[in-house]
């Protein structure tokens, strides 16, 4: 059984700074910045996820505190929501093949982000909330029209 804490994200949005962060948020402001201890940022990062409606990526500096967090954050939200995107097992020269699994989590969560339409509307899902730490977020992609066309 999944434990599932959606039903207490409702509480952060009576809190005046959270307000506040949404609205900066909202108004797109380029230096809305929080500083949150680490055992609340999975909770502070779904109730703005839900508020705001909207794709969101979040980039850790290292590939642990990434999948830590995404671990955090399917205890709050559901898991077709929230999608990890880890760095590659080999290096781009290296003459290893990558874990499927690895190759198969970074389509899903590319997949996630091109099925986003202008508006940013997406399937019944709703917006992705993408994880990647930045050695991940780093690594070369296909370009959109390419990843789209297949």
């Amino acid at each position: 059984m999944e434990l599932n804490l959606t039903q207490l994200l409702y509480l952060i949005k009576e809190m005046p700074a959270y307000k506040q962060l949404v609205d900066q948020l909202g108004q797109k402001s380029d230096r809305a910045r929080a500083a949150v201890l680490d055992t609340a940022k999975p909770y502070l990062i779904a109730a703005l996820y839900q508020s705001l409606h909207r794709p969101m990526l979040v980039v850790t500096a290292q590939p642990e505190n990434g999948k830590k967090l995404y671990e955090q954050l399917l205890v709050w939200l559901a898991s077709d929501q929230v999608k990890l995107f880890p760095e590659p097992d080999a290096l781009p020269y290296e003459r290893i093949t990558s874990d499927n699994s690895t190759e198969m989590e970074r389509l899903q969560a590319l997949s996630a982000l091109a099925n986003i339409t202008k508006d940013n509307d997406t399937t019944t899902k709703g917006p992705p909330l993408i994880l990647a730490s930045a050695p991940a977020f780093m690594q070369k992609t296909a370009l959109y029209s390419d990843f789209t066309a297949i």
